[in-house]
């Protein structure tokens, strides 16, 4: 990564060289994409099972300016987010002024997700990790509702998984894929050009009515960064296809001077006679021709979406003019053959967009064009600075001797001005675009910022404020702003494409054909379901405990008797185990998270060995303890028909609870294959268990209790009635050691069972791809759940045949004899370079396809870690 001082001075003192070397560079790899086939595969690429410390500073020159600004913005974000938690929580957006929430979008979180990937960045761990929660426990696209699947898209599909690409957290990806399967349908039309409107829980397309039944360019083409990468993240085509298949449509027809008006036809997929603009319902539609070529590493299979892009920067030329008397460069409109001099505040990202697309030109054509993003910056910049309030109006006006004038005159804290200075001062290192944002940041702080927030301004003239903070202001104009003031390691630009919504995701490879057959793509999993048994049988013991603990202190107070005393104590006791159980499950369930990457799920065990540890102690030595005391000083207890009465009723409410507590034993005992019996002794989840125990020993005690009171009541004898208490209590005791025991062994984390160990060694060392196995482990990671690791040798010699089959060894035997032979070091260097990054790719997929089908064996198995072996090879 780029991020130095000293890079920087050296890049700009050879950036002629630098940028021949860089075209020449790119002509390579072009070339030998070419030799690859003109369609396209799928494969689930392993995007990080690490957290990205993308706020990684070390080592790099820090300009304390530069820091303290960084922070200024910190504290802008916090002050925002924190609005937002306390007056709008789970809703799409605050209004700061009446410190309401409101659904602008269906009430999906849109500013929680659209904040996920700002609050990483800038180190707002606590506050991302309160926002993942809510999106796994509170976050559901089932509504009724008629969503935009643009507005969805760049927000809630972006954003999901720009947090996935940052924290490695699969609840992300789980929640983008079910938003973006309810959005596919939208793409089912005769020409493939998607309806711009769909109802998330009926599936149901449409186009808004005052676009004619148009589809809207923008809003049809701002999906193909999203829906690739979710379908290099999960391996399933169908995403990438839909929208790939927009632009081949639109392509068909593209015309010389690459510029589309704002409407198409989505039934014949062809233009409406209507507005060709870079502002609003077109803009964002060029912004995606060049970061679809981006996010391909800029390979021949994406070539034409960089032939698209540049064809649309000859007719931008077209659309460029001057004002008189100040010379600001902007981007005019057009209807048929007639300019409209006017730009809106949304094509300010123009600029960035044109200086990150002018390396990818010659170096004369990358000059003209990065000059003209410069100037068509300052023009953006000036929006700003010619109004009293210095914040940009929503679009302005050109005349003849005027230079500007401000049209709509609101300002609702838009982003894309800010996003441009962040580009050119990224790609130029021109402390000036610094400056031009702090500026701006100024001007948010000194007219947007109140007591609950951020606000627009109605007039930006008068600085008259509304009362919406957009969604965008945290997603984009504060992330732009943070990361102005940060190294440019930090979301480097070499690793990292941004949607239009400013989330970040990950550059990785496009896999070319050859590779498809030898993927395992992802498949359902069978999973362990037991938790909502476990918790069904924990609620209704904790339900039964609490009335039978009722009557039965009742009973006690009415007959004083030693057993009854003992029976209270029991179902104190096991109503407290019951809420210990209770809260176990539930922290149990919490997500995974930096400090616990395999989740929570051993608490359940940690407060059941607890309640166990209670019931010893508790239960059975105070009544041990009590019936001993009075075994020569017992009273025959009196009322003994109200005590037979309250135990009848009791043991019938208990009865229902144990056998709602077996049936989830039962169901446990299924789902992991095992008779009953086994599932007791070497069930994954104690929790049922641990019920089941304590409900059949509640029935057992109240039998003990009946048969102590008949005993009294037959031979008048009142020592029947501790010795029933001594009974109990030691009933209880086995109880907590059985359950103290089964909790143990849970906590120390127990391997799988050895016949499924053995199927999976078997399956391995079976394959193909494997020489050998090594250390082979495994441990719980919760009820019914496993992590599994091994290391492996690989045999080289399969995995060069399986993976390099579509350029074939002997072609690479070929490639390196011919270098050899011209003793050509830089051809054979590049060879080599191809080859390793072929053999390092070969070895990621064969380790994805191992840990699938493992899963797949042993469906409990929720984390696979396979290694190369890397024997010590003592020195020569």
């Amino acid at each position: 990564m780029s991020g130095s001082i000293e890079s920087l001075i050296i890049f700009r003192n050879n950036e002629e060289e630098l940028l021949k070397l860089k075209e020449e560079v790119e002509h390579l790899q072009n070339e030998l994409g070419e030799l690859k086939h003109e369609d396209v595969s799928y494969r689930k690429t392993n995007i990080t099972t690490k957290r990205i410390d993308v706020k990684k500073m070390d080592g790099l020159v820090i300009d304390p300016i530069e820091a303290q600004r960084r922070e200024k913005v910190k504290d802008a974000m916090l002050h925002a987010w924190t609005s937002y938690e306390n007056y709008a929580w789970g809703h799409d957006e605050l209004q700061p002024q009446s410190k309401n929430g409101v659904d602008s979008f269906g009430g999906l979180g849109a500013t929680l997700i659209d904040s996920l990937d700002t609050l990483y960045i800038m180190g707002l761990d606590e506050q991302f990790q309160k926002a993942k929660e809510w999106i796994a426990s509170s976050l559901d696209f089932n509504k009724n509702y008629d969503a935009s699947v643009f507005e969805t898209t760049i927000r809630v599909v972006g954003g999901l998984l720009s947090a996935y690409d940052l924290s490695g957290d699969n609840v992300f990806l789980e929640k983008a894929k079910d938003i973006a399967d309810r959005l596919l349908p939208a793409w089912d039309t005769p020409s493939g050009i998607p309806y711009n409107i769909i109802n998330l829980a009926h599936g149901n397309a449409h186009n808004p009515g005052w676009t004619g039944g148009d589809s809207i360019l923008a809003d049809s083409g701002t999906e193909q960064l999203e829906f690739i990468a979710l379908t290099q993240r999960t391996g399933d085509p169908k995403y990438q296809q839909k929208v790939e298949n927009v632009i081949l449509v639109l392509n068909k027809t593209f015309p010389d001077d690459g510029l589309l008006p704002i409407y198409i036809n989505p039934h014949r997929g062809t233009n409406s006679h209507s507005t060709i603009t870079f502002g609003a319902m077109g803009d964002s539609f060029y912004e995606y021709l060049l970061k679809v070529w981006i996010q391909g590493n800029k390979t021949a299979e994406v070539k034409h979406y960089r032939v698209m892009w540049e064809t649309s920067m000859k007719g931008l030329l077209s659309l460029v003019r001057k004002t008189a008397p100040s010379s600001f460069t902007y981007i005019s409109e057009k209807i048929g053959n007639s300019l409209i001099d006017k730009m809106d505040e949304l094509a300010c990202f123009a600029p960035g967009m044109i200086a990150l697309g002018s390396s990818g030109y010659g170096p004369e054509d990358s000059r003209k064009f990065l000059n003209l993003a410069e100037e068509l910056a300052w023009t953006c910049y000036n929006f700003y600075q010619s109004t009293p309030t210095k914040l940009a109006g929503e679009n302005y006006f050109f005349h003849s001797g005027q230079d500007m004038t401000v049209g709509t005159s609101w300002n609702i804290l838009r982003p894309e001005t800010v996003e441009s200075l962040f580009y050119l001062w990224r790609l130029t290192g021109n402390k000036t675009y610094q400056e031009w944002g702090w500026n701006i940041f100024q001007a948010f702080e000194k007219n947007s910022r109140v007591e609950s927030g951020y606000v627009g301004l109605k007039d930006v003239n008068t600085g008259v404020k509304d009362n919406m903070m957009q969604s965008f202001f945290l997603a984009e104009t504060l992330k732009y702003l943070y990361l102005l003031f940060s190294p440019p390691s930090v979301i480097s630009l070499d690793e990292w494409v941004f949607n239009t919504e400013a989330h970040p995701l990950k550059i990785v490879p496009r896999i070319a054909p050859g590779e498809q057959r030898y993927i395992t793509r992802p498949k359902k999993i069978k999973k362990i379901e037991v938790d909502d048994h476990s918790q069904r049988a924990v609620s209704t013991a904790l339900w039964c405990n609490f009335l039978v603990f009722s009557l039965k202190f009742g009973v006690w107070l009415a007959t004083s008797s030693h057993v009854m005393l003992a029976e209270v104590v029991h179902s104190v006791a096991d109503f407290a185990n019951q809420a210990l159980l209770l809260y176990g499950l539930n922290s149990s369930k919490r997500a995974p998270d930096a400090l616990h990457p395999y989740g929570y799920s051993k608490e359940r065990f940690v407060w059941s060995l607890i309640s166990a540890v209670g019931i010893f102690c508790l239960g059975s030595g105070a009544t041990i303890i009590h019936g001993v005391q009075n075994l020569w000083t017992s009273q025959p207890p009196g009322n003994i028909m109200y005590a037979a009465l309250v135990i009848g009723g009791s043991f019938i409410i208990e009865g229902a609870s144990l056998a709602v507590a077996v049936h989830a034993v039962r169901k446990g005992a299924a789902a992991e294959g095992m008779t009953v019996r086994d599932y007791v002794w070497r069930g994954h989840d104690p929790t049922s268990v641990a019920v089941m125990t304590e409900d059949s020993a509640a029935v057992t005690g109240l039998v003990i209790a009946a048969a102590s009171l008949v005993a009294v009541k037959m031979t008048g004898n009142p020592i029947y009635d501790p010795i029933g208490s001594i009974i109990v209590g030691n009933l209880l005791g086995v109880v907590a050691i059985f359950l103290i025991q089964r909790n143990r062994h849970a906590l120390i984390g127990r391997a799988i069972d050895d016949h499924d160990m053995k199927r999976v060694l078997e399956f391995l060392k079976n394959d193909p791809v494997v020489d050998s196995v090594y250390d082979c482990k495994s441990e719980v990671i919760g009820p019914g759940f496993f992590r599994f690791k091994a290391e492996i040798d690989f045999n080289g010699v399969k995995l060069v045949q399986n993976h390099l089959s579509r350029t074939g060894p002997e072609e690479w035997a070929k490639k390196f004899r011919n270098a050899a032979k011209e003793k050509d070091d830089t051809e054979l260097l590049k060879i080599m370079s191809f080859y390793g990054e072929e053999v390092v790719t070969a070895l990621g997929s064969e380790v994805d396809r191992l840990e699938k089908e493992i899963q797949e064996i042993v469906p409990g198995i929720r984390h696979v870690d396979i290694e190369a072996h890397n024997p010590i090879i003592p020195p020569p």
